[in-house]
């Protein structure tokens, strides 16, 4: 079971992509089977000894819509955690999106008039009970005003997995591409968590 917190954002379902795997060999996985299958997806020659292009590459493969549920489980309450590079100067990025409900503004900034709010959606599952998804109001008969938010945040100071760029065997494009996420997992909650907390969070209102 996934236990969630204020600043726990992503974590990485190990048991489960153990279980889920074909042979149940010690080293079987599931997102083993989608990284072989997207290898030649986005992956380019250069970039697989390139840390961030790769660590970018395998983010993709590891969370929906392309693994779901995902080898990364995002928590359920969040739109959206993607890595991506900047167009710029390739830096890495961290790209946060949630909705936001209005209780969790500042009370000078709420709206000013009566409209409806993002809902829980009471038919979702949350492994914890806690941190359940938000939907569109189900009364469509009334207005709604409906914020989200995007945090974007640079990751400078990880310090990012090497991946090898040739892998003779699948295992060793796994243990690259579960160091490379593992990594990002501890660098998301650990840069961004106490930021999403003060957004949506136990200590939201503040913003």
């Amino acid at each position: 079971m996934t236990t969630w917190s204020p600043t726990t954002l992503v974590r990485v379902a190990d048991d489960y992509d153990r279980d889920m795997g074909d042979t149940g060999a010690p080293l079987d996985s599931r997102f083993g089977r989608y990284l072989a299958q997207k290898l030649d997806d986005g992956l380019w020659e250069e970039d697989r000894t390139d840390p961030a292009a790769f660590l970018v590459w395998a983010w993709y493969v590891a969370t929906p819509p392309v693994m779901s549920p995902g080898y990364v489980r995002i928590r359920p309450d969040l739109g959206a955690v993607r890595l991506t590079q900047s167009q710029e100067d390739r830096r890495l990025l961290v790209v946060i999106e949630t909705p936001v409900q209005h209780g969790q503004l500042a009370p000078g900034v709420r709206p000013p008039y009566t409209v409806r709010d993002w809902e829980t959606d009471r038919y979702a599952y949350s492994s914890d009970g806690s941190h359940l998804p938000l939907q569109d109001p189900e009364d469509e008969s009334k207005p709604a005003l409906l914020l989200s938010a995007t945090l974007r945040l640079p990751a400078d100071d990880w310090t990012l997995h090497q991946p090898a760029g040739k892998w003779p065997v699948e295992e060793l494009l796994i243990d690259d591409a579960k160091q490379a996420v593992a990594v990002a997992v501890a660098g998301i909650n650990r840069t961004a968590g106490h930021m999403v907390a003060k957004l949506v969070g136990s200590e939201g209102g503040h913003w």
